[in-house]
């Protein structure tokens, strides 16, 4: 006749098993949510960086299209300066037949500088407005900006007086990312075009 024995514990081999499926188990675990992390991360900073670059766009876009306003038919250059990073839009806002380009003088009868300059340079996209902004102020962190000039036609130009249509391609990081470690680390790229609606032919 067997006996049972009613105090048996765990045999070591048992023990040294059951801790080597408990590691295995929290290592798959951690496993997951470093990846779930990252994802979160990585979506994260693709959102914020879109944020930046539609910003950025937006506010491009509507100073070029209202570019060229010229009620005195004076026939200035709607954009000057243009470069494949930056350029600058004229308005005759006040009528007078003349551009005021001295960022230092305020205009009292018109609360808008007659000519707006964006320019990029080290990551730094910035907008400078004569007669209201003393220093150019940023507006987005870019990785880079491309910058093409289009004609009537849809031809590329580098004439500044032919004009129409400016398209834009910012390649913008988020501003949160951390200085180190791929992790999350992501780039977006946008690209949109303006016309210029005071300039039709």
């Amino acid at each position: 006749m067997s006996r049972r024995r009613t105090d048996a514990g765990f045999t070591l081999a048992e023990m040294l098993v059951g801790m080597a499926v408990t590691g295995l188990v929290m290592a798959a675990i951690f496993g997951l949510l470093t990846v779930s992390q990252q994802s979160v991360l990585q979506g994260t900073n693709q959102a914020e960086a879109q944020q930046n670059a539609r910003t950025a766009l937006a506010r491009m876009i509507d100073d070029i299209r209202s570019a060229g306003y010229d009620p005195t038919s004076n026939g200035f250059s709607a954009i000057v300066n243009q470069t494949t990073t930056a350029f600058t839009l004229q308005n005759d806002w006040d009528g007078n037949g003349s551009i005021q380009t001295n960022v230092t003088t305020t205009l009292s009868a018109v609360p808008r500088g007659e000519q707006i300059t964006y320019s990029l340079s080290g990551g730094t996209l910035s907008r400078q407005e004569s007669q209201v902004d003393g220093a150019a102020l940023p507006i987005a962190q870019v990785q880079s900006m491309t910058l093409q000039y289009l004609d009537a036609a849809g031809a590329v130009t580098a004439t500044a007086a032919n004009i129409r249509t400016v398209v834009i391609t910012l390649v913008v990081t988020p501003d949160s990312q951390p200085a180190k470690g791929p992790q999350g680390r992501v780039a977006v790229t946008m690209t949109d075009r303006a016309r210029l609606r005071n300039r039709t032919n």
